[in-house]
């Protein structure tokens, strides 16, 4: 024997190539379910197929499809097909749908700007309040920088998370239009 087939002898107890794939569902790091499926036409490398692709195929064929966002023309070279209820493992075929590029990663920004609010390190606690410095920024109409400096600068908490305070300095838009609306009104 070979060195292969020897060696495969003393794993497996033969010389037959045995498939060391699983069939059944896989679940990727994201939650997209990946299944066993090597005869699939959208399969492309490797012998699984997200299960969401197979589920919107069996449904609605080879396409082109129209997005359902903007409805321009996709084919499966180029598409993507979105869960309506951003639910990664609901693959009913009805909450799927045919999403060019461009629309499912605009889908996803919000998703992954709170995602990043949530995982930050510098999240703070003040009045009752636990936000990211640009959540605290646009809450209290003040620059980041300016919330950046007073962190820098020794202030205690409480004091750098509120509105700020004295009349040096360009005045914060609340107070601008609340000046505007005051002048038109008067």
């Amino acid at each position: 024997m070979c060195e292969k087939h020897y060696t495969r002898h003393r794993r497996t107890g033969t010389t037959d190539k045995i498939s060391r794939v699983k069939p059944g569902a896989l679940t990727n790091a994201y939650g997209y379910k990946l299944a066993h499926s090597p005869d699939h036409p959208l399969r492309r490398v490797s012998s699984r197929v997200y299960e969401h692709r197979i589920v919107y195929h069996a449904h609605h064929g080879d396409g082109p499809f129209n997005c359902h966002w903007c409805s321009c023309v996709v084919t499966w070279d180029d598409m993507h097909v979105d869960h309506l209820n951003d639910c990664t493992d609901d693959n009913r075929p009805d909450n799927l749908v045919a999403s060019c590029p461009r629309c499912n990663q605009k889908r996803g920004i919000p998703k992954m700007t709170k995602t990043h609010q949530l995982k930050s390190a510098r999240r703070y606690t003040a009045h009752g309040m636990t936000m990211c410095l640009s959540e605290w920024s646009r809450h209290l109409n003040l620059s980041r920088t300016a919330i950046e400096f007073r962190l820098d600068a020794g202030w205690r908490l409480e004091d750098v998370f509120s509105p700020r305070k004295g009349r040096s300095g360009p005045p914060s838009r609340r107070v601008k239009q609340a000046e505007e609306a005051s002048g038109l009104a008067g």
